[in-house]
């Protein structure tokens, strides 16, 4: 049964791969990365909220990722952490000051 997601929400699971795939560069081949998360979007197939679903594939991916590498990558590894590096401010930082 193949999973069917809204462009969006596909999206969003794309850029948490390529996020999963910076973590673990060098690691885990794109390939295996690829798969690990395609079995974690089948997971979800049936979500009845597809707006979580980026948020568990990612999820679920690094879990099954750090069951077979042992290894649990920190986050400033992250594709979202990398562009924010250019900012001098901690990403907490730029969201306190972003709230009205």
């Amino acid at each position: 049964m193949k999973a069917a997601f809204d462009t969006n929400v596909l999206k969003q699971v794309a850029i948490e791969i390529e996020n999963i795939k910076a973590e673990y560069g060098g690691v885990v081949s794109d390939e295996s990365i690829d798969l690990v998360a395609g079995e974690s979007l089948q997971k979800l197939a049936g979500s009845k909220v597809p707006q979580f679903v980026p948020l568990f594939v990612g999820r679920f991916t690094r879990e099954r990722l750090q069951e077979l590498t042992g290894l649990r990558p920190h986050p400033r590894f992250s594709l979202l952490a990398r562009l924010g590096a250019s900012d001098s401010r901690p990403p907490s930082a730029a969201f306190v000051l972003s709230i009205p």
